[in-house]
């Protein structure tokens, strides 16, 4: 079956004109509205960048303070504009256009400081640009909103689905089918960089499978030394600058990193400190025996402007699954040789297209890109076995997404007296309530017990919903304070994530459908090294409409565990 091109250019368009309409609707509003009360501006003191690189601002503690983990674009406003009193009627799109110097932040911890009425909170991704104005002008005021949607990357992409080159006709065009894919099983003593260096002679695209916790980054950071190594230019590109960052991490010790081989583009002041040595760049370049890391929103751009440097010996794709086709297709157009490594059983990338729509335009093998290229079966897929994460148990359940084929090296098996894996808390709730109450409490009570048995241990309690997860982060907030070892998240934005323990709390609403969702249910419940609560209506059972593979892990977690009491 081909995809013609117009399915990508349609879905494309759609895309962007769904975040535009959205973002519209935000730029119009009222700032003060939107600060005062729906909680998505906020307005902060700059106190200092920290040793770390991190940015350290400085709250009313009187005013919800920004989401942890969330994103936000940060800007400084004239004098006249500096106190939120004086914005009038000025909508939020009025406020970034008399922006003086803004940047992209994460917020990352909060904290409290000796005076009651203000709170700390910490944040990731400055500019050194930025850094370099704000620190001119300490206890300046800076406001936080809503980002900037990624318009350049789908422009980007739009550009990719009308090029012609033969390596993005090589994607775009093929025959896809839908086929049993099994690929060849890789454990931890197989040589990962021998067999695809041995592959590449004969291929230029080698696609890996890697389930949680089956240490891709560490076989990405090995295969890139190598090839670096032998003088060859290597390109990671992933979705996310904390995937890309977490490849460097791993070659921290490395000699590239000394002889200063390693680039990142958009680096900011938090990764130079992170990882001193790593070079900035203003641009994707290939360099002989040099390694550069670069987002798909800036590689995509260097495939779609018509790239005129030489093409990367090899181009890694890291974070796979959350690339469209076309970022596939961008991919292979800068690079002679390139390796796709995701995981098909995780989430796809999230768009804003309707469900409707996507199902009505045929638009799902363009959104869900790496899926339509593994279940054609044309390139050489390998899936790594072994996971380091999950214990002897946890592998098990996490295992029936995989055909049974994962393998359990975790460091903690035998170390403790409770067996790891899933926990099932089953609970009567109220029906249709996506905050209930029940529920909130017996998570939030939960992670107390965990925390008071080790105050270092990491918890993230999740929901499918973003309504839940703002019911769990005010009783967090309001029974054990702004913690920073407790993460409450929805699903969708945890992937790649580890931490000790994991709640993942179902309400009984029509959310269950999307819960009980295959790849969404095998996120939620493969980040913890020790135990994944499940807390969910007693009558989960039920519910008709769920995968085969769900219900037999939910099954058999019911089996192992009747009850909460058989936990303790």
């Amino acid at each position: 079956m081909k995809i013609g091109r117009n399915v990508h250019q349609h879905f494309l368009k759609d895309e962007l004109q769904a975040q535009t309409d959205e973002f519209k609707k935000i730029l119009e509003t009222s700032a003060i509205d939107l600060l005062l009360e729906k909680n998505t501006v906020f307005v902060a003191m700059f106190i200092k960048f920290m040793d770390n690189g991190e940015m350290l601002l400085k709250f009313n503690s009187s005013r919800p303070l920004p989401r942890r983990n969330d994103y936000f674009y940060c800007f400084t406003l004239p004098k006249s504009l500096r106190r939120y009193k004086d914005w009038g009627n000025l909508s939020y799109g009025d406020l970034i256009k008399r922006e003086t110097k803004a940047t992209e932040i994460k917020c990352i911890w909060h904290d409290k400081t000796e005076d009651p009425r203000f709170m700390l909170a910490g944040f990731k991704g400055a500019s050194e640009e930025f850094k370099q104005y704000v620190e001119k002008a300490p206890g300046g005021i800076v406001t936080l909103g809503p980002q900037v949607p990624p318009y350049e990357y789908l422009a980007n992409l739009q550009k990719v689905a009308h090029s012609y080159n033969p390596k993005c006709n090589k994607i775009l065009d093929s025959d896809f089918s839908n086929k049993e894919w099994r690929p060849a099983l890789l454990n931890s003593t197989n040589n990962l960089t021998e067999r695809v260096i041995n592959d590449f002679i004969n291929t230029d695209i080698v696609i890996l499978q890697g389930p949680p916790g089956t240490g891709k980054t560490y076989r990405i950071s090995s295969l890139c030394e190598f090839l670096c190594d032998a003088n060859k230019s290597v390109l990671v590109t992933a979705l996310t600058n904390r995937a890309l960052m977490e490849v460097a991490k791993k070659l921290k010790n490395s000699k590239l990193l000394t002889n200063k081989r390693i680039s990142k583009t958009n680096l900011t002041t938090d990764e130079l400190k992170e990882v001193p040595g790593i070079q900035s760049s203003d641009k994707v370049q290939a360099m002989p025996g040099n390694l550069m890391l670069s987002t798909f929103y800036i590689s995509s751009g260097t495939a779609a402007n018509n790239y005129e440097g030489p093409l990367f010996d090899y181009v890694i794709v890291d974070e796979a699954s959350q690339a469209f086709l076309p970022m596939l297709a961008a991919a292979n157009m800068l690079g002679h040789k390139n390796l796709w490594v995701g995981d098909v059983k995780q989430m796809p990338p999230i768009v804003l297209v309707s469900k409707d729509r996507v199902n009505r335009l045929g638009y799902a093998p363009t959104i869900d890109g790496l899926n339509t290229v593994t279940s054609s079966c044309q390139y050489i897929t390998y899936q790594l076995s072994d996971t380091f994460r999950l214990g002897t148990r946890g592998a098990s359940f996490t295992g029936l997404f995989y055909n049974n084929t994962l393998t359990s090296k975790s460091d903690l098996n035998g170390l403790f007296d409770k067996e790891d894996g899933p926990v099932i808390i089953p609970l009567n709730m109220p029906l249709g309530d996506p905050m209930p109450n029940i529920a909130v409490l017996e998570a939030v009570s939960l992670a107390k017990q965990l925390l008071s048995k080790n105050k270092k241990v990491e918890i993230a309690i999740l929901s499918q919903l973003i309504k839940t997860t703002k019911a769990i982060q005010s009783e967090v907030t309001s029974q054990i304070g702004s913690s920073n070892n407790i993460l409450v998240e929805t699903v969708a934005r945890v992937q790649g994530i580890t931490k000790d323990y994991t709640i993942f709390l179902i309400p009984d609403t029509d959310s269950k459908l999307h819960s009980l969702e295959l790849r969404l249910f095998n996120v939620a419940t493969s980040r913890a090294r020790r135990n994944t609560y499940i807390i969910c209506p007693s009558n989960i059972l039920a519910f008709s409409y769920m995968s085969p593979i769900v219900r037999k892990y939910i099954e058999n977690a019911f089996n192992n565990y009747r009850n909460y009491g058989n936990s303790n």
